[in-house]
Order: structure tokens, then C-alpha cells, then sequence
């Protein structure tokens, strides 16, 4: 799943939890499936983060090159 159906399936969450119209059985299901949906978002962000940091590396080589 990629990160911005990650991102409203999470939204979707906070909106059910934020009904108050869950039993306490039903909230901590669904608070639970929140921070797996958490991780999994902050995982993919950092998997960007490296991506970006690498392609930043090779830019700055490149402009060190023709120095």
C-alpha cells in the first residue's frame, strides 16, 4: 500500500476514534491498528528520506566535479 492510502486509512482511524461511538473493545482495536498504520507511515518516510539523501549525495559529486 503506498503512503497516502496509508496516510488516509490512518485518517480514517482518528475519525472513528474520535466519534466516541466505539466500546472500549472496539477503541483499543482500532487505536492498535492506528500505530501499526503509524509505523508503517514513518517507515516508508524514511525510506524517502534515505532516497533523497543519496540523490542529494550524487548531486553535490557532481557539482564538486566540475569545480
Amino acid at each position: 500500500m503506498d503512503y497516502e492510502k496509508k496516510l488516509a486509512q490512518l485518517e480514517e482511524i482518528v475519525k472513528k476514534l474520535e466519534s466516541g461511538n466505539l466500546s472500549l473493545d472496539e477503541g483499543v482495536s482500532l487505536f492498535e491498528e492506528g500505530v501499526g498504520v503509524t509505523k508503517e507511515c514513518l517507515a516508508t518516510l524514511s525510506q524517502y528520506k534515505g532516497r533523497i539523501a543519496q540523490i542529494q549525495s550524487e548531486m553535490d559529486a557532481l557539482f564538486d566535479d566540475e569545480e
